[in-house]
């Protein structure tokens, strides 16, 4: 492993770069790599200013990419997991029916119940009640099940109201998509493929519906780091359908369009510093909510809210 901080060596490597010396050990270090690979690629660029720039982007992607990195990781739980708000009982039983979920943590405060959920491979938090603190509002998601028809079914027993029936869709999957009665959209796919998830994914992928998609994929980018995987844009600029991944976890989004309005939501975010990422994100226009602080429950936690309203808390065990 390579000795000291990612920042650190990567300034040493642009500086080789810069001078024309030898800078290709860097590319032994598989975090260095793609980044010196980048470095040198550009180095030929006339404009002191340019390299300035370039010096000040590839500095900020280390100090991100260390920011997020975290070893201290609940079992079981990624970078990102979706913060569900229901004002009463009944989200668990329908994660029950339809998805085969389990409950895995239950803690009742003064401010309501708070429940951790595994469905297949991926957590989901729930605050139950009311009066935990979080805006009682629906958000989306999409899930993969071995049989979406199944699935489908299940939740229409549950209660949900159909949004659209399963069919084969073009982009490889044949999904069928409901609302629950607490108005969260649940979109439940299976993969047209070898297995019913498709490589590299997970169970449940939490979906955004922003105003504005390009715009947005930006300021994740700034704000935590977000790498995009994927866009499917239409002729007339509109984002149908977008992945990112921030740290080791994948968030998806497709513009509103029309009249519908964004579906706000929230994320709990397990990162190496909450410190360092709560200041990017307030950098790059999100509004405060509780600067970084020990919590009683053995987490510093972080909060901050972005133009779209989706509420963002950083925090890493303590």
């Amino acid at each position: 492993m390579a000795e000291g901080a990612l920042s650190d060596r990567l300034d040493q490597t642009i500086d080789a770069i810069l001078a024309r010396r030898d800078a290709s050990s860097a590319l032994a270090d598989p975090e260095l790599a793609p980044l010196a690979v980048l470095a040198g690629e550009l180095r030929h660029h006339p404009s002191p200013a340019f390299k300035a720039r370039l010096r000040a982007n590839l500095e900020r992607r280390a100090t991100m990419s260390f920011a997020l990195a975290t070893k201290d990781i609940r079992e079981g739980f990624t970078t990102i997991t979706p913060y569900l708000s229901v004002p009463e009982a009944g989200m668990i039983d329908f994660l029950t029916l339809v998805f085969g979920a389990e409950e895995t943590a239950t803690t009742r405060g003064d401010h309501g119940i708070h429940r951790e959920v595994r469905v297949g491979n991926s957590m989901l938090m729930i605050g139950e009640g009311g009066r935990h603190g979080a805006p009682l509002r629906p958000a989306a998601f999409h899930v993969y099940v071995p049989d979406v028809d199944a699935a489908f079914q299940r939740a229409l027993a549950a209660g949900a109201e159909s949004m659209g029936a399963p069919e084969d869709r073009a982009y490889g999957e044949r999904a069928g998509f409901v609302k629950d009665r607490f108005g969260n959209h649940w979109y439940i796919a299976t993969h047209l493929g070898p297995t019913h998830v498709p490589e590299g994914r997970r169970t449940v992928t939490p979906f955004l519906h922003p105003r504005g998609v390009p715009a947005y994929i930006e300021f994740l980018t700034r704000a935590f780091g977000a790498v995009e995987e994927f866009r499917h844009q239409t002729p007339e600029g509109i984002v149908a359908h977008a992945r990112l991944r921030i740290g080791d976890a994948a968030i998806e989004m497709g513009d509103t369009q029309g009249t519908a309005e964004p579906m706000p939501s929230g994320f709990y975010l397990y990162v190496g510093d909450p410190d360092v990422l709560y200041a990017q994100a307030v950098a790059a226009g999100a509004k405060s909510l509780l600067a970084p602080k020990d919590q009683s429950y053995g987490d510093r936690v972080a909060s901050v809210e972005d133009s779209m309203g989706n509420i963002w808390s950083l925090a890493r065990p303590v």
